[in-house]
C-alpha cells in the first residue's frame, strides 16, 4: 500500500488518515481494512469482543470527543458498528459522497440507464449525475452537521468537526 487512502476501519469506523493508523497483516503490510487499535500482525487486538462492548467504547470516546450525551452516542456507535465488515460479516458499501450505508436495493442511486449505483446513495446519485452536482465539501459539512447535532444531541460546532473527519474518508471529498 504505497499511497494512503483515507478510509473507515471495518472494525471500529475510525478514520485512517496516515499510514501510523492502519494496523498490520501477519507479514508486517499495513491492513486494508483495519487500524491500528483493532488489529496488528493479522489478527484483531481483541477477538472476543462483542458489537455492544465495541459500542460501548466507541460511544465513549464519541461523546468526550464531540460533547454528544453518553447514551446518544452509544446508540449512534452502535448503527454505525453494524454496517461494518467484522460486525456484518461483509463489507456493506457505503454511499462515496455522504457515508449512508447501501445495505438495501433502494438505497442505491442510479446510473443513467436505471441500473443501481455501487458506489452513491439515492439522495445524493439519481440517473448517472449528483443530486447536487455543485455541492462542495464545506457545503456538505454545513448541510449535515445541524442534522448531526440535532439528532445527537450535540453542539453544532463539535457537529461540523464531525462531519468533516467523515467526509475526508469518502471519495467524493478525496483528492
Amino acid at each position: 500500500m504505497d499511497e494512503i487512502i483515507a478510509k473507515a476501519c471495518q472494525s471500529c469506523g475510525m478514520p485512517m488518515n496516515t499510514k501510523a493508523d492502519f494496523g498490520t497483516e501477519a507479514d508486517g503490510s499495513l491492513s486494508k481494512e483495519y487500524c491500528t487499535y483493532c488489529y496488528q500482525s493479522g489478527a484483531y487486538t481483541d477477538p472476543a469482543i462483542t458489537i455492544d462492548e465495541m459500542a460501548e467504547k466507541g460511544g465513549a470516546m464519541l461523546a468526550q470527543l464531540y460533547e454528544i450525551p453518553p447514551k446518544n452516542a452509544k446508540e449512534f456507535a452502535r448503527e454505525q458498528l453494524a454496517s461494518l465488515k467484522r460486525w456484518a460479516g461483509r463489507e456493506v458499501p457505503l454511499c462515496a459522497s455522504c457515508g449512508m450505508p447501501l445495505a438495501r436495493d433502494e438505497d442505491a442511486g442510479t446510473e443513467a440507464d436505471g441500473s443501481r449505483s455501487g458506489t452513491y446513495c439515492t439522495y445524493c446519485y439519481r440517473d448517472g449525475a449528483f443530486t447536487e452536482p455543485d455541492l462542495t465539501k464545506a457545503a456538505a459539512v454545513a448541510k449535515y452537521a445541524p442534522m448531526m447535532a440535532a439528532r445527537l444531541g450535540m453542539p453544532v460546532e463539535k457537529a461540523k468537526g464531525m462531519v468533516e473527519q467523515y467526509l475526508s474518508t469518502l471519495p467524493r471529498w478525496q483528492g
